[in-house]
C-alpha cells in the first residue's frame, strides 16, 4: 500500500484529493491546522497530523515512510502581502527541505496556480508551460515564489508542479458565490468591456491529475523552463467570464443579466470591499489584486502536456460539471 502525505486536507481541493487517494487504495496522512475542522477526515485510511505549514519541525517525522507528498495547502487571499509570501512561498521551500532530508525522499507534487505563470502571451494563443513567467498579481507572485523555491531544490528530490486554472466543484466557496449571486439576483458582473477567456478545471479532475503526477509525472530540472510543470484545465473549452455566467445560469435554470462594470469604477469598488473585510480582520477575495488578474488578458491555457504525459482527460464536459455543482449546492442548502 502506498502512503501519501497531504497538506490542505480540510480545504476544498484537499477533500477531493483525500477521496481520490482512498479510492486508489492509498493510506493518507493529512496535515491539519485545526483538528476540529477535520471531522470529514476521521475515517479508515486517514491519519490526521496536527500542525501548520510554518512549523515543519513539529511534524516532519510524519513524512517518514511516505511515497509521495501532495502540497495543496496555501492562501488564496490575505490582508498582508507578507502573509501570502510566507505561506505560498517560504513554507513551500521548508516543506521541500523536510522531504529532501529523508533517507528516501518522496515525490513532491505542488498544487500551484495558473496565476503563478501569468496570462497567455497573446490573446488567441493558448499558454504553454514553456512560455515566459509573468504573474500580474501579488497572489500570483507569491505562488511563483513557491515554485522558484522548489526549482532551487530540484536536484534534491523529485518534484512536479501543477498549475490549475479556476477550480470548481462540490465544497467550493469562491465559485459557489457566483452561483449564489446568479440564483438570487439574476445578475453577473464582469470587469470592463473586454471579456477574456478563462481556464477551468473540476476539482475531481484536478485530484486525478495530481495523483497521476505523483507516480508518473515529469520532474523539475533546475532552470529548465516548463520542465516538471503541467497546466491543469479542461482545454476543450475556454469560456469568457461573461459566458461562464450564462453557463452557470443555464445550469441553475435561471436567466441572467451580464453587466460590464467599467474598470475605472471597478478599482475603487474592489478597494472598498477589501477595506471593509480588512476592518473585520478577514481577507477578501474581492480586491484590487484579484482585479489585476481579471483585467490582465487571456487566461486560456493548454493541457496538451498533461494529456500526453499522464493521460489527463476531464471526466465530463464543462456544462455537465456546472449542472452537477448546481445540484450539489441545492442539496447542501447553498442555494
Amino acid at each position: 500500500m502506498r502512503t501519501v502525505f497531504l497538506t490542505g486536507g480540510t480545504g476544498f481541493i484537499g477533500r477531493h484529493l483525500v477521496d481520490r487517494l482512498l479510492a486508489d487504495g492509498c493510506a493518507v496522512r493529512c496535515l491539519v491546522r485545526s483538528p476540529d475542522r477535520a471531522g470529514h477526515l476521521r475515517r479508515d485510511g486517514v491519519q490526521v497530523v496536527p500542525g501548520t505549514l510554518e512549523n515543519v519541525d513539529a511534524w516532519r517525522r510524519d513524512l517518514t515512510g511516505c511515497d509521495a507528498v501532495i502540497h495543496a495547502g496555501g492562501l488564496v487571499a490575505a490582508r498582508r502581502r507578507h502573509d501570502l509570501f510566507r505561506v505560498n512561498g517560504d513554507a513551500v521551500g521548508r516543506l521541500a527541505d523536510a522531504c529532501a532530508d529523508l533517507p528516501t525522499p518522496p515525490a513532491l507534487v505542488h498544487v500551484s496556480s495558473l496565476a503563478a505563470a501569468g496570462p497567455a502571451p497573446r490573446r488567441n494563443v493558448l499558454r504553454a508551460e514553456t512560455d515566459p513567467v509573468a504573474p500580474v498579481s501579488v497572489y500570483g507572485a507569491s505562488k511563483h515564489a513557491g515554485e522558484a523555491a522548489l526549482d532551487r531544490r530540484a536536484d534534491r528530490l523529485p518534484i512536479t508542479i501543477l498549475q490549475p486554472g479556476i477550480v470548481f466543484g462540490p465544497h467550493d466557496t469562491k465559485v459557489a458565490a457566483m452561483f449564489q449571486s446568479i440564483d438570487r439576483f439574476r445578475l453577473h458582473v464582469r470587469m470592463g468591456f473586454r471579456d477574456a477567456p478563462l481556464s477551468l478545471v473540476h476539482a475531481t479532475d484536478l485530484a486525478t491529475l495530481a495523483v497521476a503526477a505523483a507516480w508518473n509525472g515529469e520532474r523539475l530540472a533546475g532552470g529548465v523552463p516548463g520542465r516538471g510543470i503541467y497546466h491543469a484545465c479542461d482545454d476543450r473549452e475556454h469560456p469568457t467570464y461573461g459566458a461562464l455566467g450564462r453557463k452557470i445560469a443555464a445550469a441553475l435554470g435561471r436567466s441572467v443579466l451580464v453587466f460590464p462594470l467599467p474598470v475605472p469604477l471597478a478599482w475603487p469598488a474592489s478597494l472598498a470591499v477589501a477595506s471593509f473585510w480588512s476592518l473585520l480582520g478577514q481577507p477578501s477575495i474581492v480586491s484590487p489584486d484579484k482585479l489585476r488578474e481579471a483585467t490582465a488578458g487571456s487566461w486560456a491555457a493548454s493541457a496538451a502536456k498533461a494529456r500526453g504525459h499522464l493521460g489527463f482527460a476531464p471526466a465530463a464536459p464543462l456544462d455537465t460539471r456546472l449542472r452537477e455543482t448546481a445540484d450539489w449546492l441545492r442539496e447542501a442548502g447553498g442555494l
